[in-house]
């Protein structure tokens, strides 16, 4: 049932583990089979173990597939934050938690509007996210006493009307860390298991540590890393064996999703990325699969016709893009709502065929723009795919732009035509 690099994982008795697992390599499935292990020798108490993961959605997948194992139902199963709300609710008594709630996106956005009503002749039509994007960099720079007025009359608005921010949970819990209330806790829970650690922040890092968990087990995936506009960096990751003594690696490299023609499509924009943990992917799937380019204009609307095509062969094909924005177009053209997801929203899920928009939407050269990053957004978007992937590119090359750059790794033409474009741009 399983391989050998799962049953390394599964019956290792080694206190501190990192998983290296890579896309499509069943490593939820061998995270249960830790867990089954554990409770035939009943070696660490279900009790005492807290599973962290990254979404509600993965939280209740962990959760249904430990029922239909029949383990015990005394895990705590939960994301990060929720995690962390759980412990200050029911152990920390410097202030009364049940009260508090998670401030809504929509309901910070109006309180804001209210506190900068009377600045807002400095800050005119500036969007509120990118007013307070890289911790208010832009702000800072139109005032900083301004900025510092608006932290604080805001941080007031939200304690007397008892809401909270993810980064007030974590600031509040780590600070109950280090209080004597905290040391119940640290006895309670003496084994953590945390997924996708590769979107794991500093300061998440920081509150595993200052638990001081006898055994840790953290699964991720470095080339999966996407989460940079939440403040989450691989290099916890990366950098895992630096902050924990006695730490084993063990890799997942078997994919088991994806036909081998998809599997090296998707690890091509991975190549120029230097920070990463080398990893042999092997393919389990030996069917050849179908991988496919088709060029379209920036205006065309020959997706349709892609689109029609892959949808009479296979009714539950995706179309995944790389923003929000770019997907609007494609369902203003006449996609079904439910056929057409962002890469971000796609992490974790599979589908036997996809469509991958690679012309318009991404994140272009200017300041801020982590390269390194989008090239990992696409990896996320092609290990999709498991029987046929069409990726499309752009028709006409522009070699500033990061999307064709990206584009021109599949295409002879396209290198061909950026590399006579810069050429020419030197005379």
């Amino acid at each position: 049932m399983w391989s050998e690099e799962q049953k390394a994982i599964i019956q290792s008795n080694h206190l501190i583990k990192q998983v290296i697992a890579g896309a499509g390599s069943g490593k939820t499935a061998t995270m249960i089979g830790l867990l089954e292990e554990r409770e035939k020798n009943k070696s660490i108490l279900p009790e005492n173990t807290v599973i962290v993961t990254f979404t509600k959605k993965a939280t209740r997948e962990f959760k249904e597939r430990c029922e239909k194992k029949g383990l015990s139902n005394q895990y705590h199963i939960s994301t990060f934050h929720a995690f962390c709300f759980h412990v200050l609710k029911n152990y920390d008594n410097s202030k009364d938690w049940s009260k508090y709630k998670l401030l809504s996106e929509s309901k910070k956005w109006e309180i804001t509007k209210e506190i900068l009503f009377p600045l807002r002749y400095l800050v005119g039509g500036i969007p509120f996210p990118i007013l307070f994007k890289n911790d208010g960099k832009y702000f800072r720079e139109l005032s900083e006493d301004a900025y510092e007025s608006f932290q604080s009359k805001f941080k007031f608005w939200k304690e007397e009307n008892y809401f909270f921010e993810f980064d007030d949970l974590i600031f509040h819990f780590l600070q109950f860390l280090d209080t004597n209330s905290a040391q119940v806790v640290k006895e309670r829970w003496k084994s953590l298991i945390i997924d996708e650690f590769q979107d794991t922040d500093e300061v998440q890092l920081k509150i595993i540590q200052k638990m001081n968990f006898e055994s840790i087990t953290v699964v991720g995936d470095d080339w999966q890393a996407i989460y940079g506009f939440r403040g989450a960096t691989p290099k916890p990751f990366l950098d895992f064996p630096n902050h924990f003594s006695g730490v084993k690696q063990y890799f997942l490299s078997t994919n088991y999703r994806s036909k081998d023609s998809i599997i090296q499509a998707s690890l091509v924009p991975l190549k120029p990325n230097k920070d990463k943990i080398p990893k042999q992917v092997k393919t389990f799937r030996k069917e050849k699969g179908i991988f496919q380019i088709e060029r379209i204009s920036e205006t065309d609307t020959k997706l349709l016709e892609i689109w029609k095509k892959w949808y009479e062969i296979d009714p539950n094909t995706i179309l995944l893009t790389r923003s929000n924005y770019r997907k609007q177009t494609w369902l203003d053209f006449g996609l079904p709502p439910a056929q057409v997801m962002t890469i971000h929203s796609a992490k974790g899920l599979e589908f036997t065929s996809v469509i991958l928009d690679l012309v318009l939407g991404w994140s272009e050269d200017g300041e801020g723009i982590d390269e390194a990053e989008e090239r990992r957004i696409l990896y996320v978007g092609l290990s999709r795919a498991k029987d046929n992937l069409v990726l499309l590119i752009p028709d006409k090359t522009k070699p500033e732009r990061l999307a064709d750059r990206m584009s021109a790794d599949f295409s002879i033409r396209n290198r061909f035509r950026n590399r006579t474009l810069r050429w020419a741009r030197l005379w």
